[in-house]
Parts: C-alpha cells; sequence; structure tokens
C-alpha cells in the first residue's frame, strides 16, 4: 500500500448500489446516482476527506461485460504468469478492442486497491451463468473482499446467494441499505469494510478509518450546533436602517423599511442553512421549505405559549405580566420565512413595542427607520431553533444517495421539532436567558457559546443516531 489510505474498488451488476453506497460512506451527492442501466460506464475513483487529508479512497465500476471471456483468458494462461500477472496481460491483449474497455476498467480497479466490495442485489434470484463467473474472478484475486447484500425490491433471495458464494469461499457477507443514512446504518457499513480479512498494516488503516469517520460525524454536529447559535445572534442582534427626508415616513416607505428587514432576517437564515447543507455533504440534492408558500394568514405556531411563558419568566424574573405571549402569525401579504414574521406589523411612527399577535420593533427617529427584534420577542430564539433543528433533521435523515428533494412540509405539526415538541424546561429557561442577554449584547460570545453547547445536547438527544 502506498499510503495510509486504504482503496476500495466497488464491483458488481449495474443498478445493484455501488454508486449509492458510496455516495453515503463518502457523505456526498455530487456522486453519480441513477435507476438507468449504464449510468457508470467507467472506473471512476472517489475520495473521503478528513480536514482535506484522504481517508480512504472508493473505485465506483461499471458492471462487468465479459466476464465469462476473462475467466476463459485465466484459466488458459495462469500457469505463464506470476500472481496477477496474467492480467496484466489480458489487459495488453484486448486494450484495443471497445467493447472490452469497461472490463478493462474494472481490471485496472481491482488490481490498483487493496480491498474488493463487491454489491449484489439479492431481491434477485442467483444465475450462475450471469455472475458465476464474476465470483471466480474474484476467487482468482485472492484480495480481501467483502460482499455487501443489496435488496433493492421485496423479493428476499439472500439464502440462495450465501449458498452459491459459499462455494467460492465468500463468506463475509453483510446486508446493507445505502438509502438509509442514520449514524448507526453507516456505522455499521464501516464496521463491515473492517472485517475483510486483511494483513496487519491493512487492520491498521482500517482501524484509523474507522476512527475518523465516527471523530468526522461528532465533528458535523458539532459544526452544525455552532452555525446555528451563530445565525441565532445575528438575527437578534440585527438592524435594518432605512433613512428619508422630511417630516414623516409615508406609508409606501414604512412597508419598504420593514421588507428590507424581513428580506435581511431572511437571507441570514438561508444562507445559514445552506452552509450546514455543506458540512453534511448536500451540494445538489434540493431542500424545499413548503413554508415558504404558506398562507400569509396561517400561524406558525412553534414558539411556547402564553402560559408556559409566563412560567418561565416566574422562574427567572425575567418576564414580566404584559408582555407579548400570543402565537406569532405571518405577516399580512406573505414573506418567505417564519421567522420574518416575527420582525411584526408597522405599528406607528415612534412606537417600539405592541401586544398581540405580531411582535415587533422598530423606531422613527432622525428621519431614520430602524427596524430590530423587540428585546422581549423570546419565542424568535424557540422559533428559529426549531426551524433550524428540523432543517438539520431532514438533512440527516434524508441520505446521500436518495436524490428525491429534502422537503421540510408546510405544516408544522407534522414536523419531528413541531407544535407538539417543546424543549426541556431546563433548556427553555436558558433559551429565554440567552435570547436576553444576546439582543442586549450581555457577555454575547460567552452565551454565544452556551447556545451552542445546549443545541448539540439537543442533536445528540433528538437526532444523532
Amino acid at each position: 500500500m502506498k499510503s495510509n489510505a486504504p482503496t476500495f474498488a466497488f464491483i458488481g451488476k449495474p443498478n445493484n448500489g455501488k454508486s449509492s453506497m458510496i455516495s453515503a460512506l463518502t457523505f456526498d451527492d455530487r456522486i453519480e446516482v441513477s435507476k438507468s442501466v449504464g449510468t457508470t460506464t467507467k472506473a471512476l475513483q472517489y475520495s473521503y476527506y478528513y480536514k482535506q487529508n484522504v481517508v480512504c479512497n472508493f473505485f465506483d465500476t461499471p458492471g462487468f461485460e465479459q466476464a465469462k471471456k476473462i475467466v476463459a483468458f485465466i484459466r488458459e494462461h495462469k500457469s505463464e504468469y506470476f500472481g496477477h500477472g496474467v492480467l496484466d496481460a489480458f489487459i495488453s491483449k484486448y486494450k484495443q478492442e471497445p467493447q472490452m474497455h469497461k472490463d478493462i476498467e474494472i481490471i485496472h480497479a481491482v488490481l490498483s486497491s487493496d480491498f474488493i466490495v463487491f454489491v449484489i442485489d439479492v431481491s434477485q434470484h442467483y444465475n450462475q451463468n450471469v455472475i458465476g463467473y464474476e465470483f471466480e474472478i474474484l476467487h482468482f484475486l485472492k484480495k480481501p473482499v467483502l460482499i455487501l447484500l443489496n435488496k433493492i425490491q421485496e423479493q428476499d433471495y439472500t439464502k440462495e446467494w450465501k449458498e452459491a458464494l459459499s462455494k467460492y469461499k465468500l463468506t463475509n457477507t453483510h446486508p446493507i441499505n445505502p438509502l438509509n443514512s442514520s449514524y448507526k446504518n453507516i456505522d455499521t457499513i464501516y464496521k463491515n469494510l473492517y472485517t475483510v480479512d486483511a494483513t496487519l498494516q491493512q487492520k491498521q488503516f482500517l482501524d484509523q478509518l474507522l476512527h475518523l469517520h465516527r471523530v468526522h460525524y461528532q465533528e458535523k454536529k458539532s459544526l452544525s450546533a455552532e452555525e446555528i447559535a451563530k445565525m441565532i445572534v445575528e438575527i437578534l442582534q440585527f438592524e435594518s436602517v432605512i433613512t428619508f427626508r422630511g417630516k414623516d415616513a409615508d406609508e409606501t416607505l414604512k412597508e419598504k423599511a420593514l421588507k428590507k428587514y424581513q428580506n435581511g432576517i431572511y437571507t441570514m437564515e438561508k444562507n445559514s442553512k445552506k452552509k450546514i447543507e455543506q458540512i453534511w455533504g448536500y451540494y445538489q440534492i434540493k431542500v424545499l421549505d413548503e413554508r415558504a408558500e404558506i398562507d400569509a394568514k396561517q400561524s406558525v405556531n412553534l414558539g411556547l405559549t402564553k402560559n408556559r411563558l409566563a412560567l418561565i419568566g416566574a422562574g427567572i424574573g425575567a418576564l414580566g405580566s404584559s408582555i407579548a405571549v400570543a402565537p406569532i402569525t405571518l405577516l399580512d401579504g406573505g414573506v418567505f420565512t417564519a421567522i420574518a414574521a416575527t420582525a411584526g406589523g408597522l405599528i406607528g411612527a415612534k412606537t417600539a413595542y405592541t401586544l398581540g399577535e405580531k411582535f415587533g420593533s422598530y423606531i422613527i427617529s432622525n428621519n431614520k427607520i430602524i427596524h430590530k427584534i423587540d428585546a422581549k420577542n423570546y419565542n424568535a430564539t424557540f422559533i428559529l431553533l426549531k426551524r433550524s433543528l428540523e432543517h438539520l433533521y431532514r438533512l440527516i435523515k434524508h441520505g446521500h444517495a436518495n436524490r428525491e428533494a429534502i422537503i421540510i412540509p408546510k405544516n408544522p405539526d407534522s414536523w419531528y421539532f413541531g407544535t407538539e415538541w417543546n424543549f426541556q424546561r431546563s433548556e427553555e429557561k436558558k433559551i429565554v436567558k440567552f435570547h436576553n442577554n444576546i439582543v442586549n449584547d450581555e457577555n454575547t460570545k460567552q452565551v454565544e457559546e452556551e447556545l451552542c453547547e445546549l443545541i448539540e445536547k439537543v442533536i445528540e438527544r433528538e437526532i444523532a443516531y
């Protein structure tokens, strides 16, 4: 082996799940996956990176088309060559023939790899004439082999396949589902890679691979929590200012000022979510937030109730009896994100706060309209947290091999972190304190770190596995 980065050649028939498996293992949706036969036409190498270092390499190969011909050549000429030299001779003889290009690509991949991963669709019957020659090639190579059994459809012929594989001494078999992106499933696949019959040096490299995968996953969660906490601080401290001439701001200008504030909040939340999508390796799969299309009059209902906020206030002495705690609704005319709704309506010049369902804070002073989150709008932070956690939950549960769009439903009742889900009581009190400190810019850096710790605990408890 040339480096500490082991290389795995994934082989098997077309559409058995090779590309899907590699996409799941590398946390990357840029690997081409398709239901069409023949999407992978040559051996492509993908690397799994951790902190810009290659942890391991994966070859994604097309399916064998001339396996019978390869076996016939091996049987006839293997006594003339040492080891795998007979395959080099096969390449040399047939490299100019176009119909052999795919098979030669596969041979190159397996010869330059440390391990072979054979992916089989066990929802199809075993057929000696279709795949038996490939088993013979694997047996000849005498490289560490892992067999992954992927049940793509409802039928299950695992027993047939295991019996056939055992005849070729290919007994290291494991059921898998590349569309299941849970940490437990992906970790199991990496543990399966570790089970191959390998040398001591290879085992050491596999040890490192399994360890770094686990460390990397934990870091993704931590980075997500940091990004969510950072975004909340930015939004809670965000001010939008529009300057005007004359004595009074007319209604058109007031509306413009409000829209500017809403768009600013929307942009910060959208950019934060995009960063989290990239942390988790989602670059091409679309994330559709159906709340962007929600009717302007519908209630968000993701914050705490008036009674719950009152109880928290009684416990920490932070809330007065007259603060606004009604459910938050979107503004007339519609907005693009739920948290933008917390900005409130235009409630009259020089009015900084209003009771009711539209809480906001704006002042008109010195020919400026200034919008910002009201210090007592605690539900803004709860809504931001729930929206961010739901977004993260949908990412982690979706999977990189599943190329359907990630959909965040319009109705929060169908969310995991929806209207019926609540933080723990101790967490609610902390969130209210965090909100107050951030809005008033009191020990903001420390509060952001503590908020990040709280978010990380929620992720670990509610999403991680």
